[in-house]
């Protein structure tokens, strides 16, 4: 169905109110007669469609268009002034339609991959496993071992007994796998040395060498 754009200023018009109140209908049914591509028609068939159109005889109708025409608002062939200022040239409004659905669609394109980037953003961090559904542990540093000096220079600020040489082999091969946590930290292990070797541990620290004791 076609339409035609009516703008509520139409009341307010002076020229409209210098009509009388039929003519101002009359005005109205052209506006739509021009939207239904009456008014374009060549001259012998517009008239005689206009005619029809209004609902009036050949001489009613003329006099419509002198009073119309007299105030400015139609042209002597039967014209409508500044129709195309006012009118959509899309008289279905399909193009409109169009206009807006590819703006939806383009708004939805871009919340899509506003999405899409928010979520390759976010990291997801799971549990591995292995194939027989085990979770897989992995460390998170690598295994240092001391070395012989600061072993000897920690044992000799505590005052421990044992063998630094022995410590450091041992602790080098198996330290990583020593306690619960698996990478205990090697000074807590030279305690456990220390008090694995009763015989060396009970001579005690040699405080009187300048030692400081545990």
């Amino acid at each position: 169905m076609k339409w035609l754009k009516l703008y509520v200023d139409i009341a307010l018009n002076p020229r409209i109110k210098l009509l009388a109140f039929e003519d101002r209908w009359h005005y109205i049914s052209l506006l739509c007669a021009k939207a239904e591509g009456y008014l374009d028609e060549r001259p012998e068939l517009r008239d005689r469609m206009v005619s029809v159109h209004l609902g009036l005889t050949p001489t009613e109708l003329e006099n419509v268009k002198d009073r119309l025409v007299d105030v400015g608002l139609i042209s002597d062939q039967w014209q409508i002034y500044n129709w195309d200022e006012k009118q959509s040239k899309d008289a279905t409004g399909a193009a409109r339609k169009r206009r807006q659905r590819a703006r939806e669609k383009e708004l939805s394109l871009t919340n899509k991959n506003i999405e899409v980037v928010e979520k390759e953003n976010v990291t997801v961090t799971r549990p591995s496993r292995d194939s027989h559904g085990t979770t897989t542990t992995k460390r998170s540093k690598t295994f240092v071992p001391p070395t012989i000096s600061e072993v000897r220079e920690y044992i000799k600020e505590k005052g421990y007994t044992f063998d630094p040489d022995r410590f450091v082999s041992y602790y080098g091969a198996n330290g990583w796998m020593v306690g619960k946590n698996k990478m205990k930290c090697w000074k807590s292990a030279c305690t456990n040395w220390q008090s694995r070797e009763p015989a060396k541990a009970s001579l005690g620290p040699a405080t009187d060498a300048g030692v400081i004791a545990a």
